[in-house]
Formats: C-alpha cells, sequence, structure tokens
C-alpha cells in the first residue's frame, strides 16, 4: 500500500512540472491545447529574417502562382479550404500527367457550402494515379482554412483560397519563399496533418504559428506587446479576446483596422468607432494581415474568430523583412483612403 501511495505522489509531481515546464498547457472544454507561454516567449526570441516575394490579387497574382506550379518536376502538396479555380485544376492534371505527385488537404465540409469540393475533385481527378486527395476528418479539426502550396522550388503562404474571385476580386495577399527551414517545418506538419499525427511546438518553424497550437498564444502576445501601432487588414473580427486586447490599444500613437464591407462588420466599427475602423469599399477584403509596431508583419489564412483561433487548421507566417513591411503598408494606405 505504501508503494503505491508513493509510486502515485511520483506520478503527480511528474504531471504537474509536465503542466508547469512543458510546451503545451491543458485547457478544459471544448477547445484544443495551445502552446504554454513560455514555449510562445522562446519562439518569439528566434524569429528570422525570411524572405523573397510578396504580391496580392486583384494584379498579377494568378500568373506567378500559376507559373510556380507548372515549374514543379516532382512534388506538390496543399492545403486549401475551396479550390474550384479550373486553371488551378487543368494545371495540377496536366503535372499529374507528367508524372509530378501531387497531394491536397481540402475541406469537404465548409461552413454554408453548396458544394462538397473534395466529392467533385474526387470525381475530376478520379483517373489520375498521381493525385491523392484527403479531408481534414482524420486531423479532428473543425475546418482544414490554412492555404498553403509546397512546390519543388519552395512554398506559397497566402489568405487566397483556389477560386476565382480569391484572384479576379478579392483584396488577397501571398509570400512566396524557398526558405529550406520554413519548407522543410511546412513539409513535417503536412505529413502529420495527412495520417494525423500529432503536432508538437517543435515541428514548428520560429516564423510559422500554426492552430491550434501556437496561434492564441502568438497573436495575443504580439498584440499586447505593440507600444507604437497596430494595423490590421482583415475580414472581420469576432473573437472576444482580441477584442478586448485591440481595445485597450486604441491610445496607440497609431491603431488603424481595415475589414470588409458586410452588415456584419456594421457593429464592430460601432464598437472601435469610425475614426479606427473602416470598411474596404474597392474589393472584397478577404485577406488577413496584422501589423504591430512596424516591424512585425503577419501574414495568414486565418479570420479573427474563435473557431479560427482555437478549432481550425490555419497556417500563418511571421515577416521581418522591412521592403515587404513597407510594401504592405504602401497598399494598406491606399485601400484605407478609398474606404472613406
Amino acid at each position: 500500500m505504501k508503494k503505491k501511495l508513493i509510486v502515485r505522489g511520483i506520478v503527480i509531481c511528474i504531471v504537474i512540472i509536465w503542466l508547469v515546464l512543458g510546451d503545451v498547457q491543458i485547457q478544459i472544454g471544448k477547445y484544443a491545447p495551445q502552446a504554454s507561454t513560455r514555449s510562445i516567449n522562446t519562439q518569439l526570441t528566434k524569429l528570422q529574417n525570411i524572405s523573397w516575394s510578396f504580391f496580392r490579387s486583384p494584379g498579377e497574382s494568378l500568373r506567378r502562382e500559376l507559373s510556380s506550379f507548372s515549374a514543379s518536376e516532382h512534388n506538390v502538396d496543399l492545403w486549401t479550404y475551396e479550390f474550384t479555380k479550373k486553371d488551378f485544376k487543368t494545371t495540377l492534371k496536366k503535372l499529374a500527367a507528367s508524372g509530378v505527385n501531387i497531394r491536397i488537404i481540402v475541406e469537404d465540409k465548409k461552413f454554408q457550402q453548396f458544394q462538397n469540393t473534395l466529392k467533385v475533385l474526387s470525381q475530376y481527378y478520379s483517373w489520375d494515379k498521381n493525385i491523392q486527395l484527403k479531408s481534414d476528418k482524420q486531423m479532428g479539426t473543425e475546418y482544414v482554412h490554412a492555404k498553403v502550396n509546397l512546390l519543388d522550388s519552395g512554398f506559397i503562404i497566402q489568405t487566397a483560397n483556389l477560386t476565382n474571385s480569391s484572384f479576379a476580386s478579392n483584396r488577397e495577399h501571398f509570400f512566396q519563399s524557398n526558405d529550406s527551414g520554413v519548407r522543410k517545418s511546412l513539409h513535417t506538419i503536412f505529413e502529420k496533418d495527412r495520417i494525423w499525427t500529432k503536432l508538437t511546438i517543435n515541428d514548428i518553424h520560429p516564423n510559422l504559428v500554426v492552430c491550434n497550437i501556437n496561434c492564441r498564444g502568438v497573436i495575443e502576445q504580439l498584440l499586447s506587446s505593440a507600444k507604437e501601432s497596430i494595423i490590421i487588414q482583415t475580414q472581420y473580427i469576432t473573437d472576444d479576446a482580441l477584442r478586448t486586447i485591440l481595445k485597450t490599444k486604441k491610445a496607440l500613437p497609431e491603431f488603424k483596422l481595415l475589414v470588409a464591407d458586410t452588415t456584419d462588420n456594421d457593429e464592430l466599427i460601432r464598437y472601435f468607432g469610425n475614426e479606427y475602423a473602416r470598411k474596404f469599399k474597392q474589393y472584397y477584403n478577404h485577406t488577413k494581415m496584422i501589423l504591430v509596431d512596424h516591424k512585425t508583419l503577419l501574414l495568414w489564412s486565418m479570420n479573427l474568430s474563435a473557431t479560427s483561433l482555437d478549432k481550425n487548421r490555419e497556417i500563418w507566417i511571421i515577416l521581418l523583412d522591412p521592403i515587404i513591411i513597407n510594401e504592405f503598408t504602401t497598399q494598406f494606405q491606399k485601400d484605407r483612403e478609398k474606404s472613406r
């Protein structure tokens, strides 16, 4: 009996130490575990200047992305929420016919979906042995909402789905790079998502943010640490915790929000005030970007909602390149001026 008590005491001590010092904090309830504060702080001290190409839509994004796909000779792996654009479907079909191995993780139960994209793609590619399709069913997430392309030449992380509107009528942003460290991490995450092996914080490159592993911690930490400015261009903001943090930052020298021109955002405009928040009217504002203190730029697939943060598979990248930051800021100001 005494031995059992000793063993039980040792087990309890190990669990307590793991909870306090480990890389994952346990949350009771419906949300999955998130990375600990300690691991988030460690990650943010290891950020690297990842650079190459930053572009947007409408514009040359379709041509540039199709060109990158077509240049692949061995493998194409991608996560996407929606995939209906014919140009991409036919490009992948041609690549598969030439021997390129293509693997796609796509959402099959979209919010308010009018068609099952997985089923449609499965029928379209039914005779293509080099194309493998999977949903997020094995991952246990609410939605696979990540938008990432892994190519021979590197990777593209984007706010855009593979749809016509994404390239023709939405404001979207894209980041392309051949950084080997980030690509290796994305490859690891993709492989684990395909077979659902649990992700850990150690799988994630310091410049990557993955929901629902380290995303809430990273975004709350970055927004809370802002000293000079916060600029956000996104579809909407509904997460209560983020809204509370942002409300406390309205007194910063620069605080600007630009959201989609929908009636759903009327309440957000009232919440923050017309001086700070505007609706973007020129294009549909589907992009998801945050700039903190003009030093740290986040580009991601995620809407600023509790579901995106806590339940979905979402992937972001943190960018420090002053040239890219200046490019984003310049276009943001133009977009904001058109939103009076």
